[in-house]
């Protein structure tokens, strides 16, 4: 495995995820069975096969799993400037909504949305296991050929 081909590519796929699920349009994607937390994975296994030349489904796996889990460290870390996760949802809403349509919703304790933030933590680097598999399965390199005259 090609170490700074690895990092490169996993980091690619975590910015891309936090671009695909973050940015007010683009985040519509994420309404789409998730697609921006697999789909950003995909990219990743994608970049990592181009970048190396050669790809098996453990560096597929292992290369969606580090790109989520990139994605929701910075993700988690993003989320106390009020960016990401339920914080930067809040302010969307707060923008979006009047005052009085928002009710309860600004009541939720630091520590809620920490723990909220935790968990969508961890579902990107589900997503990017399950994304870097699927990747894997489509871009691997190690499938034995037929040849010519072989049965």
């Amino acid at each position: 495995m090609n170490v700074k081909n690895f990092w490169i590519a996993s980091l690619s796929g975590a910015a891309l995820s936090l671009l695909a699920t973050n940015l007010p349009i683009v985040g519509f994607i994420n309404c789409l069975l998730c697609a921006g937390f697999w789909g950003s994975a995909i990219f990743a296994v994608w970049l990592y096969r181009r970048l190396s030349g050669r790809l098996t489904v453990g560096e597929g796996i292992r290369v969606g799993a580090l790109s989520g889990l990139l994605a929701g460290l910075i993700g988690v870390l993003l989320s106390f400037t009020g960016l990401t996760g339920i914080q930067g949802l809040l302010s969307g809403l707060e923008n979006t909504l009047p005052p009085e349509a928002l009710g309860d919703i600004q009541a939720l304790p630091d520590w809620g949305g920490t723990v909220i933030n935790l968990l969508g933590a961890l579902m990107e680097v589900v997503f990017g296991i399950i994304g870097g598999w699927i990747g894997a399965a489509i871009f691997r390199t190690d499938r034995l050929t037929k040849t010519d005259g072989a049965q």
